[in-house]
């Protein structure tokens, strides 16, 4: 799905919340594996990565996500942390 450049403004504003990146440390700390992006992250194991699960959730909106996604750092522990840092490290890289 594609927003255009008004949409994503309007996300930005409504939507980069304290609420919201609290809503999305719970997720990942319920759901280690992040949807299948990393499918052994139970263990753990970030050497496996589901590319294409993360490009389609995440690379379209990129630049929002990644102030979510650390922000949500606030109400994760070690292992949310550590899952936040895997993801934002991974869409650096693949979502340019």
């Amino acid at each position: 799905m594609k927003l255009s450049t008004k949409e994503l403004e309007i996300l930005k504003t409504n939507s980069l919340s304290v609420s919201n990146a609290r809503r999305l440390a719970l997720q990942i700390e319920t759901d280690p594996t992040v949807g299948g992006i990393f499918p052994k992250a139970e263990e753990e194991d970030f050497s496996i990565i589901n590319e294409e699960k993360f490009k389609q959730k995440y690379c379209w909106w990129w630049n929002v996500a990644k102030i979510l996604l650390t922000l949500a750092k606030v109400f994760t522990g070690r292992r949310g942390d550590q899952i936040l840092d895997h993801l934002l490290k991974l869409g650096n890289h693949i979502c340019k």
